[in-house]
């Protein structure tokens, strides 16, 4: 098994762990590996780099939160709303 392979696995072995069937989370494990990978391209990073950010994502959408960064984010926005 290649470094791509093994990459997939582990993804997919997280996707499992949130629920997913095996079959799902292999599918998703291949999409989200695929994605990072042109996003590693785009961004000049590592592809370890763009699949954390991507896992934090998943990892939070799927317990119903935003990332910490992006609660950050809103609560600026509401509190700018709020001041109006």
């Amino acid at each position: 098994m290649n470094e791509h392979d093994q990459t997939i696995s582990q993804v997919a072995e997280a996707f499992k762990n949130l629920g997913s069937s095996t079959e799902q989370a292999r599918v998703m494990s291949e999409q989200l590996v695929k994605r990072a990978d042109q996003m590693a391209k785009v961004n000049n990073s590592s592809l370890i780099e763009e699949l954390g950010k991507l896992l934090e994502t998943v990892s939070c959408g799927a317990q119903g939160r935003l990332k910490p960064s992006d609660e950050a984010e809103m609560g600026q926005k509401s509190s700018k709303t709020a001041e109006k």
